[in-house]
């Protein structure tokens, strides 16, 4: 809710003062198939809806770009951005360093066994699978949707 609120300001702000170029008017009524080379800071789909077509808009440091969805370049794009959001999520809510080591936890403990009889095990072991670290791109875009000729592009 918060990033919308900031998303909408922004655009007023763009649609305020932003060049001709950079400006984002209410809705993309035409694309662009050229690639955006400034850094992506966020990126949304937008559905046709008359005059309005349909369009990634990529948001960088410059402003809005409306984008044509089947450029080659737009999927790498995203998927890189997510990619990066994903990694710098995980690395912030990674636990803090302990000055404890899991070396020096498994010597300690391999240094001086416990008997056996003194020993209970968990009833169930904590596990880890890769497979529940999974990532996955989805689209907003309907499956049966395309685009007529005359949305395609304007570079």
């Amino acid at each position: 809710m918060f990033k919308g609120v900031l998303v909408a300001i922004a655009l007023v702000v763009m649609a305020q003062y932003g060049s001709a170029a950079e400006k984002l008017d209410s809705c993309c009524k035409t694309v662009s198939k050229k690639e955006i080379t400034d850094p992506i800071i966020g990126y949304y789909t937008q559905k046709r809806n008359p005059p309005c077509v349909t369009a990634i808009i990529f948001q960088t440091e410059k402003g809005y770009f409306c984008s044509y969805l089947r450029s080659p370049w737009v999927l790498l794009k995203i998927r890189a951005f997510n990619n990066a959001r994903a990694r710098d999520a995980a690395l912030s809510t990674a636990p803090a360093s302990s000055t404890v080591s899991l070396l020096s936890i498994i010597t300690s403990t391999a240094a001086s066994p416990t008997p056996l009889s003194s020993t209970s095990f968990p009833s169930s072991s904590p596990s880890f699978s890769p497979s529940s670290l999974s990532f996955s791109l989805t689209s907003e875009i309907p499956a049966g949707e395309t685009l007529s000729e005359n949305e395609s592009s304007n570079e």
